[in-house]
Parts: structure tokens; C-alpha cells; sequence
């Protein structure tokens, strides 16, 4: 891919409000186990604490928006999955269930015993997962924009992506510099309805859908939907730490349906959907998202769990 493609997005795609002249999100990292984890911190005593996950084909610059809101009310911890953004893996890690436990060990790196999770996109089965299997470490979770059934309804590509190891090999070889583009596009550009990303966030999308561990790590994740995605669904009822569900309506990609199922099948749940978002919701509702989460992990969440 030439740089002509990363020129054409900061020219035509960037946001056109001045940005902030301190950049919360300039990379750093931390080891965390086999993990170089890709992360920002902002330490909030006696506040509650929020963290912040990301998704796919995007990183942690999804909360630049958010940042110096969410830190006047929140302890907040932002870090990119392990094989998404800037954190790499290799793709033995990708899968919801393994990567959900690399949550819980990145929390205890931190010190955070419990938290609000939010999870976006891919996040969303990492965040089930997690949950799942340590809802002790969770006050509350956010999830939207990703998958939590099998087989989710999705786009007819990524359903192909998902159901075909043909399709997934193609991506990572004949096909891959393809691909690569399409997600780059997806993520500063046909994932938003009204949303435009910052200079600094373009040029790390770009980094991050061309760089080749990272993108064959994505599609060894979709590959372990067959498997985790059903044992994610079977344990849906089962979940008891109160969930808002928040979506996007005009998502082409992960249908605004499985926020419905989701939303049905998680016993302690609120579901709110922002008619005007695309699949990157939160930063397309802007405003509307900023105040649903802070209204929640503030003390709504506690209403959701007094009607158990």
C-alpha cells in the first residue's frame, strides 16, 4: 500500500476541529506476562474505575474524544487487545476466551481488582468472556458494536470471513493488500456516519491495518468464533453483572439485531440505540454516548442489579 492511500484520509477524512495540543494517547507500554501491552493510564483516587478496550480495525485513540471528560469523573485505564492496535500477539492468543483472561491479568498488572469494562466491537466476546468467567472483577459492563451469539449477523463478508478457513487464508495472502485498504477505509471513514477521527488517529489506523502480524492475528480471531461464540451464548443467562447494551442503528457491519438478542438474553441489562450511529457508535453518538456511560457507571448500574 502506498502512502498515498494514509495522504488521501488525513486530507479528506480528519477531523477539521483543532486538536488538543497534548496527546493523551502517544504510545507507551507495559509487559504484562508474554504481552507488550499498548496502553494509557490516568489515576483518579476514590473515583470509580472504567476500562477502556478497543476494537478492530481501530485502537485505544477510539476514547480520545471521551478522555478529559471521562477523567474528571473516573479512574480510567485504556489498553489496546492483545493482537488489536498497537499490543502484539501471536495468533495462538486470538481468541475471546484467551484474550478475556488477559484482561483479568492486565487488570491485576495495573492493581485494579474491580472495574467497569468496556468493550467495543471485537471487544464485545472479550468482554463476555471475561466476564463470564471472573464476574467478581466487574462492577458493570458496556458492550456494543461486536458479537456475543453464533453466528451473529453480519455483514455477508464478514459472515464469510467467520464460516470459511478458505476465505480467511485468501485474506491473509492472495487477497491481503485488499483487505488491508478496506479496513483502513472502514476505520476512518465508511465506520462513521457523522464522526471524524483526529490526524494522529489516522495515521495509527493506517499503522495498524498494514502491519501483517497484526492483520493475520484479526482473522485467527474470527476463525475462533465457531468455537467460543457458542460457549459465549450458552452462558448468556447466566451472567450477573448488570450490562448496558449500546449500539448504533445504521451498523452495515454487526447488525443492530444482535443488540436485541444480547440485550434479551443477559438477565441485568439496559439497552440503548443511538438512531443516528454507524458501527463505531460510540464516537458517532458523541454526546449521547458520553452521558449514557457516565450516567450508568456513576450509579444506574446499581438500579439494574437492585431489580435481580
Amino acid at each position: 500500500m502506498t502512502q498515498s492511500l494514509l495522504n488521501l484520509a488525513l486530507n479528506e477524512y480528519a477531523t477539521r476541529r483543532a486538536e488538543s495540543g497534548i496527546d493523551f494517547f502517544t504510545p507507551k507500554y507495559v509487559d504484562v506476562g508474554k504481552f507488550n501491552v499498548r496502553y494509557v493510564r490516568h489515576v483518579k483516587e476514590n473515583a470509580p474505575t472504567l476500562v477502556l478496550l478497543n476494537g478492530l480495525p481501530q485502537s485505544i485513540r477510539i476514547w480520545e474524544s471521551f478522555w478529559e471528560r471521562l477523567s474528571q469523573d473516573f479512574d480510567l485505564l485504556a489498553f489496546d487487545i492483545p493482537g488489536f492496535g498497537l499490543t502484539k500477539a501471536e495468533e495462538s492468543d486470538m481468541s475471546p476466551r484467551k484474550l478475556g483472561q488477559a484482561v483479568i491479568d492486565i487488570m491485576d498488572h495495573f492493581g485494579i481488582q474491580k472495574a467497569h469494562l468496556i468493550g467495543p466491537d471485537v471487544g464485545v466476546p472479550t468482554t463476555l468472556a471475561a466476564v463470564i468467567g471472573h464476574p467478581e472483577r466487574f462492577e458493570s459492563i458496556n458492550i456494543f458494536d461486536g458479537p456475543g451469539s453464533y453466528p451473529p449477523k453480519m455483514s455477508p463478508i464478514l459472515t464469510a470471513v467467520i464460516k470459511s478457513g478458505f476465505v480467511r487464508w485468501l485474506a491473509k495472502g492472495l487477497n491481503r493488500k485488499a483487505v488491508m485498504k478496506t479496513n483502513f477505509m472502514v476505520a476512518v471513514k465508511e465506520g462513521y456516519t457523522r464522526y471524524r477521527p483526529t490526524k494522529n488517529a489516522i495515521r495509527e489506523y493506517y499503522q495498524v491495518t498494514h502491519d501483517l502480524q497484526s492483520h493475520r492475528c484479526a482473522m485467527s480471531f474470527f476463525g475462533a468464533y465457531a468455537q467460543d461464540l457458542p460457549w459465549i451464548q450458552e452462558r448468556l443467562r447466566s451472567i450477573s453483572v448488570p450490562t448496558l447494551v449500546t449500539w448504533g442503528k445504521l451498523d452495515p457491519f454487526v447488525d443492530v439485531s444482535n443488540a436485541d438478542y444480547l440485550a434479551s438474553h443477559i438477565p441485568l441489562s439496559k439497552l440503548v440505540i443511538f438512531e443516528n450511529a454507524s458501527h463505531f457508535s460510540s464516537e458517532d453518538a458523541g454526546e449521547e454516548y458520553l452521558k449514557t456511560l457516565t450516567n450508568w457507571c456513576l450509579g444506574e448500574y446499581k438500579g439494574i442489579r437492585g431489580k435481580a
